[in-house]
């Protein structure tokens, strides 16, 4: 033990230091005798321990421990028992105010003792007797740091006897209260327990390589102990001590005496113990002992029942005030380990060239989205983790992956999504920001309360996972989040998650082919996990460099603390070098039992069933238009069709068509807004900037909205309980729509953003004319539509006339002769099942009439219309050049940018150079950016029958609009003009689009 260096004063010491007599020579006789004496006596080196004198205190004789109090009120110093080194060298030699003391090694006993000095009027800075954990698997007696090993005969003058070379193998212990103390022995300098003698078949316990045991319950019974607060309390000086995971050493081992160092009364281990001197049993007299705790001998393959086991250190060492170690290990130990992991990393097979799985997956799919409509973990398409509810549900690890993420057949750790920008130098991807923990990692911390597991999903380009995978997007299986902790990549900080695998029964497909298991899941020791000094709060000990406090708040995060030469103290604290991190395999091969361990749950999503009676609408819920996983191949399907599912794999013919039951129109009605033969009340809400006129024709309640700065309007007509229930109209049609397939299909996209095919989230087919538009779709001829498709067209040619005649204060047979030659020759069709919708957009194709219709059947619908963007804001998304439009009310810096508009179109037709130049300066000159939308300025709620017509070319050039709807199912047939030589000559229809031939007549209703 090193020194401890303190001003020793014989004037304020009340201990009275009597001549230490030399015991008698023990010889086999007296050995012999003494054995018969003491029938607990098995022969050991601690059961031949000479006798010492000693003077009783006289303050100690009737009476606890008291400050004795002179001159001064502040308590007197209580200097600590001395004990001399075993050595006929005289204290003379050293510093007369440096005192060395030794451990004298005792018997462990299943007892669990508790040591403390609780003595209220001691300063923090005196000598106090403390308690001492020490781990007993793999350890061996606290030895200074650099000390040479002294040997010792029977015969020294030393009064202690030599201390045993190792101790038995236990779990770290901890103390419980006094009265289970082993027994003092009264003749020393300073009261000390008594040891039990300790039987020589119980001084080398097995190793945990020689001791059969359960690796899970062996585990979760040795992870419940944890180690003093290190290496945080360093800074309070409290040296490091071996885990209990690592492996034991021989006695006559040379590490033992440089692993070791000692604790201190200041570490933060022992700063709230409470002092021995009032819990001492001070009544003895001299020589008196308390009776001696049983001990129970046991084998080498028979675990110690007790967790814990008493330490023989009474006094601290003041010298060791530096920070010390947080964690060493063996050499040995350590690279065995490091091989461990060597190989774990191998199996990952990183680079282009992995092997073929060992299976299958059960579930997949080639593109993002059907992997997203189909699965009820997963429905993130854009970020790694999908979590709702407070809780995580799924994973995607693909091809943007920290190079400290790893994945095997049971663990994967890896790091949280978010926070990457690509690098200049390197062009990679890398942590810019620190990283906090956000909504996902909170899910995560829920399901590690609730044991719920997630769903991890592996893309084909993922560089961690050991084989490779056969399709775009494969499902792994359940995991159990078992960590969330924080790192620092680069300058950053970022959140890491690890996850184990679930059902460990069931074979992990990903697992490369006729590769073997470096180790199984949960063979190797406990992880190490310490709690800081500084925090207080625990972590676990990740890599073998050393243990870290991984609390990002902490200042003693992502440290490590590294022994000097010099006995007990260490280097500055050093955040570790990233490239020579190594994983423990402790921490990733650890197992986390659950309740729940080995629980099948379902991969496959969606296998939704009609209920036995006929339900309307329960075919278009939610569950029907969303992906099925095939039960053929396990494809995640999504529903392209209107009438059923078609499994999109080639080698793959499974189709699903499920029965549909009549939504009839007379259920569509809302008790809370009645339909009667009156005109209907209106729902619309605006912004004050527009101007409404109101009237009252044919059935209908007609709003029309004019928008300032934009030539045209926008009408919606409100349809009553006459023109819904006429032949042929609305309430008819819809029912028609239902019982006859008119061709509705989810259309592709090809511009869209996510990898494989992407699809309108809204059903369409086209009659007349081809529309090209977002999503091209293929045309049909009027000739042999259904009815509602071309009654439509006629009815909306009507609205469109009678609206015109209105706006231009024309006839209705003036506006029809004009009409005629520009009437609407297309109509697109909309289908809607529940919560399907249409994102904001315009319908200002080149090509397209300055008028626009709409007929809503079906479910009520919300239409929105905001202002576009780049008009709002006045700067391109991508260039963040000025927006040469003329700008209009309620827009950003409206006044500004109109004073602006005159200078800016002279210097367009005089220099083009310098109106480019202009344009990138207006932004920062009237603080404009391209970041946000624009309010909306008009919602209108569409109701069944109703119609919405839009007129004027600026209406689709400064405005948007979007459309949701509430109810099961909805229909939306569009109408527009579509100039024939607009169309390319590949695009050009194969038939004839003949004139509208109903010539529906609204006024006929009244």
């Amino acid at each position: 033990m090193a020194s401890s260096k303190r001003k020793f004063d014989d004037g304020d010491s009340n201990w009275e230091v009597t001549q230490v007599v030399k015991p008698p020579k023990v010889t086999a006789e007296t050995a012999a005798a003494e054995l018969q004496e003491d029938r607990g006596n098995y022969g050991s080196r601690a059961s031949q321990r000479p006798r010492r004198a000693r003077k009783r205190p006289e303050r100690f004789a009737d009476q606890l421990y008291q400050p004795v109090s002179k001159k001064k009120e502040t308590p007197k110093r209580v200097t600590k028992p001395l004990i001399k080194p075993p050595s006929k060298r005289s204290l003379a030699t050293k510093n007369s105010t440096s005192r060395r003391s030794w451990i004298e090694p005792h018997a462990v006993t299943d007892t669990v003792v508790n040591i403390v000095d609780d003595s209220p009027g001691l300063p923090a800075r005196l000598s106090k007797i403390v308690r001492l954990k020490i781990p007993l698997t793999g350890s061996t007696l606290a030895i200074p740091t650099n000390q040479p090993r002294q040997q010792y005969s029977d015969e020294s003058e030393s009064e202690l006897s030599s201390p045993p070379a190792s101790l038995p193998s236990s779990p770290v212990f901890s103390y419980k209260n006094i009265q289970n103390s082993p027994p003092l022995d009264r003749r020393g300098q300073c009261a000390q327990r008594t040891p039990e003698p300790v039987p020589a078949s119980s001084q080398d316990v097995a190793t945990p390589s020689t001791a059969p045991e359960n690796p899970l319950t062996s585990q979760a019974t040795v992870s419940q102990h944890r180690e003093p607060k290190t290496p945080e309390e360093s800074i309070r000086g409290t040296p490091a001590f071996v885990h209990h995971t690592q492996t034991q050493s021989s006695p006559g081992s040379p590490e033992i005496h440089d692993r070791f160092t000692y604790l201190t009364p200041d570490s933060a281990f022992y700063r709230d113990a409470n002092t021995v001197y009032s819990k001492l049993d001070v009544g003895l007299e001299n020589g008196q002992v308390h009776n001696q705790i049983e001990m129970s001998c046991r084998g080498k393959t028979e675990p110690l029942p007790s967790l814990y086991a008493a330490s023989e250190a009474t006094t601290e060492c003041e010298e060791l005030s530096g920070p010390l170690v947080g964690e060493q290990v063996y050499t040995s130990d350590t690279d065995y380990l490091r091989d461990i992991t060597e190989r774990l990393l191998v199996q990952q097979n990183k680079g282009p060239n992995k092997p073929e799985p060992y299976g299958q997956p059960e579930v997949w799919a080639d593109g993002r989205q059907e992997l997203c409509e189909t699965l009820h973990y997963y429905r993130a398409y854009q970020s790694a983790c999908y979590s709702t509810g407070g809780f995580a549900r799924g994973f995607m690890f693909d091809k943007v992956a920290h190079n400290r993420d790893y994945m095997d057949s049971n663990v994967v750790l890896s790091r949280a999504g978010g926070g990457l920008m690509k690098d200049i130098d390197s062009g990679e991807m890398k942590s810019k920001r620190d990283q906090s923990e956000d909504s996902a990692a909170l899910g995560l911390r829920n399901c590690m309360i609730h044991r719920n597991p997630v769903v991890i999903i592996t893309g084909v380009d993922n560089p961690n996972i050991p084989s490779k995978p056969p399709h775009q997007y494969c499902v792994l299986d359940y995991f159990k989040p078992t960590h969330v902790w924080a790192e620092k990549s680069g300058d950053s900080k970022i959140v890491r998650y690890r996850f184990e695998k679930l059902n460990t029964k069931k074979e992990s497909w990903w697992r490369a082919k006729d590769a073997q298991e470096v180790i199984e899941l949960g063979s190797l020791p406990s992880p190490v996990e310490k709690v800081c000094g500084s925090c207080n709060l625990q972590s676990p000990q990740v890599y073998l460099n050393g243990w870290m406090c991984l609390q990002s708040a902490c200042t003693a995060f992502w440290k490590i603390y590294t022994n000097t030469a010099e006995p007990g103290r260490s280097m500055p604290a050093q955040e570790p070098k990233e490239a020579s991190l190594v994983y423990d395999p402790r921490f990733l091969k650890q197992k986390t039992p659950w309740h729940n361990d080995d629980h099948d749950y379902p991969l496959a999503s969606n296998a939704a069933e009609l209920s036995r009676h006929a339900v309307p609408g329960e075919n278009t819920s939610v569950a029907f238009w969303s992906g099925m996983v095939c039960p053929d191949c396990g494809r995640c399907t999504s529903r392209l069709n209107w009438t059923n599912w078609e499994c999109s794999n080639t080698a793959c013919r499974y189709t699903r068509t499920p029965p549909h039951t009549l939504i009839p129109a007379l259920s569509l009605r809302d008790p809370l807004w009645p339909i009667t033969s009156s005109y209907t009340l209106s729902r619309d809400t605006m912004s004050p900037r527009l101007e409404l006129k109101v009237s009252f024709e044919h059935g209908y309640r007609i709003n029309r909205y004019e928008i300032p700065g934009v030539n045209g309007f926008i009408a919606h007509m409100v349809a009553d309980k006459t023109v819904l229930e006429e032949d042929g109209g609305p309430d008819a049609m819809f029912e028609e729509l239902q019982q006859t397939d008119i061709g509705l299909q989810r259309r592709s996209m090809p511009n869209g953003q996510l990898k494989g095919p992407n699809y309108c989230r809204h059903f369409a087919v086209n009659y007349g004319m081809p529309y090209k538009f977002i999503a091209a779709t293929a045309s049909r001829p009027f000739d042999g539509a259904a009815r509602p498709i071309t009654s439509t067209r006629s009815r909306l040619n009507w609205a469109a006339k009678l609206l015109l005649a209105e706006e231009n204060g024309k006839s209705m047979d003036e506006v029809c002769q004009e009409w005629q030659e520009k009437e609407f020759n297309e109509v697109l069709a909309l289908g809607y099942f529940e919560e399907q919708k249409i994102n904001y957009h315009d319908d200002g194709e080149f090509g397209l009439g300055p008028t626009i219709a709409t007929l809503s059947l079906g479910a009520p619908g919300t239409m929105r219309i905001r202002m576009k963007a780049r008009h709002y804001h006045g700067v391109s998304s991508v260039a963040s050049l000025y927006d040469d439009a003329a700008p209009i009310p309620g827009c950003q810096q409206y006044e500004a940018r109109l004073a602006l508009q005159p200078a800016l179109d002279v210097l367009k037709r005089s220099d083009t150079k310098a109106w480019n130049t202009r344009r990138k300066q207006i932004p920062k000159q009237l603080g404009l950016t391209h970041r946000g939308t624009a309010r909306d300025v008009l919602t209108m709620q569409l109701g069944h029958g109703d119609i919405v017509v839009m007129h004027g070319a600026d209406v689709q050039k400064y405005y948007e609009h979007a459309v949701e709807h509430a109810g099961k199912l909805r229909f939306a047939l569009t109408c527009r003009y579509i100039d024939p030589e607009s169309l390319k000559l590949e695009d050009q229809p194969k038939y004839a689009v003949e004139p509208d031939a109903e010539g529906y007549d609204g006024p006929g209703l009244m």
